[in-house]
């Protein structure tokens, strides 16, 4: 009892706070609102039924959260994804069958010629779009298709109603995540994590509003340029904020998931900062995309295979992003900042990675201590920083043209 009143006062002080902070928009609040007490109710309820009734308030929640006709839509897709999933037929049938579905939605959102709310498209993408691909790679590789049960809980997760930019949780990590570790230990995470996510939020509104002072006449021209290069790589603790928040939500109902990201603007190196700065999305790329690459060409040339299936990584994730932005903005990005971001990132991974291939580090130099080691590693840190913000600065950008404009008058 103990540690449920504790979690209780918590959960009503972050509340309390995200209320006078007037964190995100209201609906934020409202989904906060129906987490916690969602939480309260299912700490008693008995193991057996924790994740029936996880289901039950997250169909709920959608219909709170989102318009009924919408979540009346995605409700319906769901039930005919799973019917296609758990269907008998061959595994490349029900590939072929989502992929016309694909299809037929990508036509639906571009055409608008289906009678539905324009909002629904974004909600559909952000659940299914690649959750999807993790869910049918595992299913690729198990003996039969997973329960109802299962498929419920791992495309409905009630925080993805809001947060249209969602991370990809791995379907095998949240399966085997789930009750791992005692709850109260669990949900003391999650609180932490959501606190945690809240400070960046807080963090992003400030560093927001002040890179504005950061512009000539106020500044010359090249403090205004360096200072909103590093604002905008800041911007991403939004980003950052809610993934904490997503990742403690669902530590409240049991699921022990990593976190997502982890200390990235101390990242010493390219290779450390893609490690980083968005774990989930690294794990999903290596698991789908890299090792299939890398097995099937290590038996030629082991250090060609990781080159070449980091390299493979790094366009798919370019494309998988543009795909992204167009569920949810509704525009594919093809631009050249956008397209030269990628290839920059990527390059500065790929080279980093064969360096380190060529130039082994022997076992001792990853213990290594003193001033001098403390110092090097302090000017990776910066320069790591240093480069991305200027990479973060391009990608923000719209065009080159607007790019090249703001670097030669630091005016954005």
């Amino acid at each position: 009892m103990l540690h449920f009143t504790l979690f209780v006062a918590q959960l009503a002080l972050l509340l309390a706070a995200f209320k006078v902070y007037d964190l995100e928009v209201p609906t934020f609040f409202k989904l906060c609102e129906i987490v916690f007490a969602g939480f309260a109710v299912s700490y008693w309820v008995p193991f057996r039924f924790k994740e029936f009734f996880l289901i039950a308030i997250s169909l709920g929640g959608a219909c709170l959260l989102l318009t009924p006709l919408v979540a009346s839509l995605l409700l319906g897709v769901g039930a005919a994804l799973f019917a296609i999933v758990s269907s008998p037929v061959a595994f490349r049938w029900k590939v072929v069958v989502l992929l016309c579905v694909l299809a037929v939605a990508v036509y639906g959102k571009s055409t608008g010629a289906f009678p539905v709310p324009h909002e629904f498209w974004p909600v559909l993408g952000s659940v299914f779009m690649f959750r999807m691909i993790v869910y049918m790679y595992d299913l690729s590789h198990a003996k039969a298709p997973p329960p109802l049960k299962d498929f419920a809980t791992y495309f409905f997760i009630l925080p993805n109603y809001y947060f249209l930019l969602f991370p990809i949780v791995d379907f095998q990590t949240m399966r085997k995540s789930y009750f791992k570790r005692d709850i109260n230990v669990v949900a003391q995470q999650g609180v932490w994590w959501i606190v945690r996510g809240a400070t960046h939020l807080l963090l992003y509104r400030i560093i927001y509003q002040t890179q504005g002072t950061f512009t000539p006449p106020t500044v010359s021209v090249p403090i205004a340029v360096v200072g909103r290069m590093l604002f905008t790589y800041l911007l991403i603790l939004r980003v950052t904020g809610q993934f904490h928040i997503i990742a403690g939500m669902l530590c409240l109902f049991g699921y022990d998931v990593p976190e997502m990201n982890h200390l990235f603007l101390l990242s010493a190196g390219f290779n450390d900062f893609w490690r980083r700065a968005s774990i989930y999305w690294k794990d999903f790329m290596v698991k789908v995309f890299y090792y299939p690459a890398y097995f099937a060409m290590r038996k030629a040339n082991e250090h060609r295979a990781q080159i070449v299936a980091t390299a493979w990584v790094f366009v798919v994730t370019w494309f998988l992003h543009g795909v992204q932005f167009y569920w949810i903005q509704g525009r594919f990005p093809l631009t050249w900042n956008d397209a030269l971001f990628w290839f920059i990132l990527g390059s500065f991974v790929v080279g980093e990675a064969w360096y380190d291939m060529l130039h082994p580090r022997p076992a001792r130099a990853l213990t290594k201590t003193g001033w001098k080691y403390r110092a090097q590693h302090a000017a990776k840190v910066g320069l790591t920083i240093a480069t991305v913000s200027v990479l973060f600065s391009l990608w923000s950008a719209n065009s080159m043209e607007e790019w090249f404009y703001f670097l030669r008058s630091g005016h954005v």
